[in-house]
């Protein structure tokens, strides 16, 4: 039963702040390195990777790091 219940908050809290955070850092990453070269491969990984974990993102820290453009009421 323990094991079963930390299992659980291990995934909820997965979905509720780090893959928020994740997809925050990497949106990030992606603006630098657009303001460095706008064709950069690396800035379109990290988009890529950002629009990813913001699928998977949950909760109200997901609503509030997402970038204004995309952000949308569940």
């Amino acid at each position: 039963m323990r094991g079963g219940i930390r299992r659980r908050a291990a995934q909820l809290a997965l979905l509720t702040v780090a893959a928020p955070v994740v997809a925050w850092a990497l949106e990030r990453g992606a603006r630098r390195a657009e303001a460095r070269d706008a064709t950069s491969q690396a800035s379109r990984w990290l988009r890529q990777g950002a629009d990813a974990a913001q699928r998977v993102g949950r909760g109200p820290l997901a609503r509030r790091l997402r970038p204004p453009e995309t952000r949308t009421r569940r």
